[in-house]
């Protein structure tokens, strides 16, 4: 849910349901889903993946993340 104040330069850009911007600041209330700041017609395209290459992504040089230290809570590993 998007809620914005008057201030121009937000208000233009708000998507709010009903397209009513009540409140005197700016706040967003995110949720998992929240699509807020993304189009309707973004949101309404069909998903198209790309199948990955397991043997590009077994020869990925994993140097390359040396040192990056976050860690996706909700990821769950695929069973293989």
């Amino acid at each position: 849910m998007c809620v914005c104040g008057s201030a121009p330069e937000v208000s233009s850009s708000c998507r709010c349901p009903g397209d009513s911007c009540p409140g005197d600041s700016w706040q967003l209330k995110k949720t998992r889903k929240d699509t807020c700041n993304f189009d309707k017609e973004f949101t309404k395209m069909a998903v198209d993946l790309t199948p990955t290459d397991k043997l590009v992504i077994m020869n990925l040089d994993q140097d390359e993340f040396l040192g990056f230290s976050f860690v996706n809570a909700e990821y769950v590993a695929p069973n293989i």
